[in-house]
Parts: C-alpha cells; structure tokens; sequence
C-alpha cells in the first residue's frame, strides 16, 4: 500500500507540474500576442518549474526503468559478469549523487542564511497566511515589505531531487546484490524498435542466455 501511494504521489507531482508549465506558458502566449500584457512572473516561473519536472522525473526514470542504457559491451558479459558490472555503475552513481547533495546543502545553507530572493516571484499568499508574520523572517527568509519567494525554497528541489534519485540507485543495488537482477533495467530502444517490426526479442534473450550457458561450461 505504501508503494502504491509512493508510486501514485510522484506520478501526480510530475503530472502537475507538466500540466502547470503548460498551461501556464499558454495563458502568457495568449495574453502577450493577444492582449499585449503578460505576467511578468510567468518565465521565472515557467524556468523553475521544468527545473522541479527534470530533478523529480529522474529518479522516477530509475524507478520504472526508462532512462537509456549504452549497454552494447554489458550484453556481451556472462549474467554473472553483468550483476558486477552493474553494481559497480550503481556505486559510482551514488557516490555522483553523494557529490551533488554535498554541494546542493551547501548551497541552500548559503542562499537560505544571505536571504536571497526570486526576481519577480512573489511567495503564494496561501503561505503568507499560514505562516505568521513574525516568521516571515527569522524562519522563512521572507522579506514583509518585498514578500518575493525565497530562493532556497525555489531552488530546494535540488537537494530532495537527489535524494529520491539516491534512494532509487540503493533500491536498484539491492536487487542487484540479492540477484533479482543482473541488469539496471535500462529502456532498450534496439528492443523496442524489434518489437515493433513484430519480431520476438523474448527468443533472442533466450538464445542468447543458452549461448553463455555453453561459454561458461567451456
């Protein structure tokens, strides 16, 4: 059930966030060609938002396997061959994402304690009503005379973004290291590209499993 949950609130956060920009960039067109106006916060927006799109769908990518693989020397390797190969790819992943956390938590550590700001963002007034004036501030780096949206919070996604992307690679090297997998699961387009001109690549697989059965008796 919590998988499931999991599952339903990343695909509903990267949904609205693609239906947001789009409808969003259509009522700037329609206001700027139409009417000769536009929001003027519209663009910051518009940048931030695919920014959020990208960090959020890359360790749902992982996820569901659709990121692409360049494989052509791993499906050479025996199965076994493989699972360390990909192992070693998974660990060199996560010590990329160790990386950009470092960074990112520095980063938002600064921006948060200089108190910098959107240019043109203003902070949803749904936050200013919830958050009390007197932490508008001290806790939230919100300025009450120019309340514009805080940059660590534009610019927090950053840091969850690979997070959740570290959490994907460390769910993959478990299948990994128990022997659930032997591959990353990659999106294979040669795969789906024979499939579509109707051929079974399930019979491939299969030959190609018993070609490395013999090797490895050999």
């Amino acid at each position: 059930m919590v998988a499931n949950f999991t599952r339903q609130l990343e695909e509903g956060v990267l949904s609205f966030l693609l239906v947001f920009m789009t409808l969003l960039v259509f009522v700037e067109v329609v206001l700027r060609f139409g009417f000769n106006t536009g929001i003027h916060w519209a663009q910051e927006v518009t940048l931030h938002a695919s920014a959020w799109f990208v960090l959020f769908g890359v360790s749902y990518g992982v996820k569901v396997g659709a990121h692409i693989g360049v494989d052509a020397v791993v499906r050479l390797l025996s199965p076994q061959t493989k699972r360390i190969v990909s192992i070693i790819a998974v660990l060199l992943c996560l010590v990329y994402c160790a990386l950009i956390l470092s960074g990112a938590w520095v980063y938002l550590a600064k921006v948060y304690k200089i108190g910098l700001f959107m240019e043109d963002t203003p902070t949803p007034g749904i936050f200013l009503w919830l958050i009390p004036e007197d932490l508008w501030w001290d806790v939230f780096k919100i300025d009450p005379e120019e309340p514009l949206l805080p940059m660590w919070f534009a610019h927090g996604p950053l840091l969850i973004g690979f997070i959740l992307l570290a959490y994907r690679f460390i769910e993959v090297l478990k299948k990994l290291i128990t022997g659930e997998w032997t591959d990353l699961h990659m999106a294979d387009e040669a795969k789906e590209a024979l499939e579509e001109a109707g051929i079974d690549t399930d019979i491939i697989s299969e030959e190609e499993e018993a070609k490395h059965a013999k090797e490895g008796a050999k």
